[in-house]
């Protein structure tokens, strides 16, 4: 079996909150969101053996306690199980970073008991198709096939799997100058979280943006949202939800 891989971090303790972990990074991705950091992700595959990622997580099984998949998009890779299966036989807690347009694979890493915690991205009101389609990249980028619809109907199913089990959840909302992130947009995710995740003790975390390294060239020269900006959008979020994080440059993850 092949992987397609982008990259390993051996040792992290920013991927998972107080976990020590191995992060493996996956090329390919559904979506074209504008202000991705990890486009070169995106593009050309980069294709290496089974095997080969085994011996990175091997390698690192002694120092850390957790292995998160990230990309580019895991849920797409076709080695995401057997790999989640490798992690959980050495005794690793495995934490899977989502966009949300895979539920199908979700709810089978779940049957498996193949997963203890999902990552998964709020990129815009649920309810609001039209914008999730803007911030998702679908009317500038061909390679995106799936509709605004078909996005939103994903990412909510992969919420609603994910709430339905008793393991950690947290949903992100990456926010960027004057194309996502407004204080009423703030709001109306918020919102939507209270009203349909059942799980109260959610996290909910707004991260700070880095359009320097934007896919979108012309986002590249945005002004980062200052901690305190994001600070100020994190009250907000409060005002509906009871676990709320920001996560900045200037002062890393703070708990509002």
């Amino acid at each position: 079996m092949k992987v397609n891989y982008a990259d390993a971090v051996s040792l992290s303790t920013l991927d998972w909150r107080g976990k020590a972990a191995i992060t493996i990074f996956f090329r390919g991705c559904p979506l074209r969101c504008p202000y991705c950091q990890n486009h070169p992700y995106l593009e050309e595959p980069d294709l290496v053996e089974f095997d080969f990622v085994k011996e990175r997580i091997k390698k690192s099984r002694n120092f850390v306690s957790a292995v998160v998949f990230s990309g580019g998009e895991p849920l797409m890779q076709a080695a995401i199980l057997p790999l989640a299966e490798f992690a959980k036989e050495f005794g690793l807690l495995v934490g899977i970073h989502t966009n949300g347009c895979y539920p199908e694979i979700e709810q089978e890493l779940i049957k498996r008991k193949l997963v203890d915690k999902f990552f998964i991205d709020v990129k815009a009101p649920p309810d609001d198709p039209e914008l999730y389609g803007k911030v998702t990249g679908w009317k500038k980028y061909k390679t995106v096939k799936k509709t605004p619809r078909e996005i939103t109907t994903a990412v909510i199913e992969s919420i609603e799997i994910a709430d339905s089990c008793s393991m950690e959840l947290e949903l992100r909302t990456t926010v960027i100058r004057d194309f996502i992130g407004s204080k009423e947009e703030i709001s109306s995710i918020s919102a939507w979280i209270l009203g349909h995740v059942k799980n109260k003790e959610v996290i909910y975390v707004l991260q700070q943006g880095i359009p320097e390294y934007s896919l979108q060239e012309n986002l590249r020269k945005t002004r980062i949202l200052e901690r305190e900006e994001l600070y100020y959008l994190g009250k907000i979020a409060n005002k509906f939800l009871k676990n709320v994080r920001i996560r900045t440059i200037e002062a890393g993850e703070e708990i509002i």
